[in-house]
């Protein structure tokens, strides 16, 4: 009876962490850019920095010695390296000779078999990779723009453009993830000294939907492990019948 509590709790504690949101803020506010993710009330990135201890002064005379000595070695090691440079380009002229030896057939084969396996990849993980599109909720968007500029056709023509380039983009970003939007304001001042561009949004996800979907592609992915590398396991059964002819 303990042992079914122990892990019932240990299952709840999971179940708990993996469900809370890892939140990414982003601002970009009077031309300044500021990114932060945070899980819980922890700050993941950026780390901080931590202060780096003061170093001895012998330090440096030694590393002098040191240098000294390795600059003897790296002039004995520069010899035998341009021999085993000389092997290396040798060998490798040999495998580009093999190489342009391959029928145009079997590059071919060797391309749809590519196509074959990503088709397989992307009919399995489709579904899943817009189950995690749909559930990173982009939250509190704010977008505050002034458009200026000093010819006052430009600015109403640059304020036309951006209008409708931010709407559209916005409908596009709706299409794969949840959105909501706080405010938008795009203005066109013909007085101000210089346009503004300021973007601000809280990007959510939970852990447990990236989890469940790339359990499920792998799951996927191992139902169809056959199909994914079955075409290279027949090819080397052949190859070694033809050995054995």
């Amino acid at each position: 009876m303990t042992a079914i509590i122990v892990i019932s709790v240990i299952i709840l504690i999971f179940t708990f962490f993996l469900n809370m949101k890892i939140r990414a803020e982003i601002r970009c506010l009077g031309g300044e850019f500021n990114f932060k993710v945070k899980y819980l009330c922890f700050t993941v990135f950026p780390f901080k920095k931590k202060e780096k201890n003061k170093k001895n002064k012998n330090k440096s005379t030694v590393s002098t010695a040191v240098s000294q000595e390795q600059q003897a070695d790296k002039q004995d090691d520069a010899v035998q390296s341009d021999e085993l440079n000389q092997v290396d380009d040798d060998l490798n002229e040999s495998k580009e000779k093999s190489k342009s030896k391959e029928t145009l057939s079997e590059k071919i084969n060797k391309i749809f078999e590519i196509l074959e396996k990503v088709k397989i990849i992307w009919s399995v993980s489709k579904k899943w990779l817009a189950h995690i599109l749909k559930h990173i909720y982009i939250e509190e968007l704010m977008i505050d723009f002034l458009i200026t500029d000093e010819d006052a056709y430009n600015a109403a023509m640059n304020y036309g453009k951006i209008n409708a380039a931010i709407y559209n983009l916005i409908n596009l970003i709706r299409t794969f993830f949840t959105v909501t939007i706080k405010t938008v304001d795009i203005l066109c001042d013909f007085d101000a000294e210089k346009s503004i561009y300021d973007i601000s949004a809280k990007i959510t996800v939970r852990p447990a939907t990236i989890l469940r979907a790339v359990f499920a592609i792998l799951f996927g992915l191992l139902i169809n492990i056959k199909k994914l590398i079955g075409k290279n396991n027949r090819e080397q059964s052949s190859d070694k019948k033809v050995v054995s002819m």
